[in-house]
């Protein structure tokens, strides 16, 4: 138990990059081949939507683009104003759009069913993004790929302990990424659209492990809204005058 206390933060990172991984292979699976945790074959598939004068969907996928960008604003706006409950406000965030992807019947068109994959995903991203200080993403794995890569090469050059941990942690992000996607490719297999709610349990788990674990723990998250506050306040007069 002293052990999952000590290292919660890292455990809720691959947690989440759990739920990132199932989320995407649902999506993939379940919504027509679309990958709904990044804007770039949104972006890539829209464009050519526009060059094929497919309106409809190119239209849906602008939407998503504008929807991605908006639940990102909202994270970070929220992450602002309540530093100390955003890991609590963006997992109920999940777990309704959880909720709502599961409702969705299968024969609704797979781009308008996709948006509440991409209000979480947006949304976990922007809220859950720095473990142990390292800049990880939890919904997608080319960077965590790649820094994977670059932290054995430097550990094995260099020796460098500090290397070893960055490499264990993208690493063990990169494996539960893509345990998530197995999850996900059974839970569509045999479930179908409602197998996305398995995702419920990894999000109890998350909400488990983002409770502050000692007394010192809520203090600084206490002193993380106090800074926030009164950078807000100091911004303000500053806006105001000018």
């Amino acid at each position: 138990m002293n052990w999952i206390q000590n290292h919660k933060r890292t455990l809720l990172h691959i947690n989440l990059a759990f739920i990132g991984g199932l989320t995407g292979a649902y999506a993939i699976l379940v919504r027509g081949g679309n990958f709904g945790a990044a804007q770039t074959m949104n972006l890539i598939e829209m464009v050519l939507n526009f060059a094929e004068m497919n309106l409809t969907d190119a239209l849906l996928r602008l939407a998503i683009f504008v929807l991605y960008g908006l639940a990102i604003l909202a994270a970070f706006l929220i992450g602002e104003r309540f530093p100390s409950s955003k890991a609590y406000i963006a997992l109920v965030i999940e777990a309704v759009c959880v909720w709502i992807a599961g409702v969705i019947p299968v024969s609704v068109n797979p781009l308008i069913a996709l948006f509440p994959v991409f209000i979480l995903n947006a949304y976990q991203w922007q809220t859950f993004t720095d473990p142990e200080c390292y800049n990880s993403s939890t919904i997608f794995s080319t960077n965590n790929y790649k820094q994977t890569i670059l932290s054995w090469t430097r550990y094995h050059i260099n020796h460098d302990l500090a290397q070893k941990k960055r490499a264990w942690l993208f690493t063990n992000t990169l494996i539960l990424f893509h345990l998530g996607v197995l999850a996900g490719y059974f839970a569509a297999t045999y479930i179908g659209a409602r197998g996305i709610w398995i995702t419920f349990l990894p999000l109890a788990s998350a909400a488990f492990l983002a409770l502050p674990s000692s007394e010192k723990e809520m203090v600084k998250d206490v002193e993380k809204a106090i800074a926030a506050d009164l950078k807000n306040n100091i911004e303000q007069p500053q806006q105001n005058f000018n």
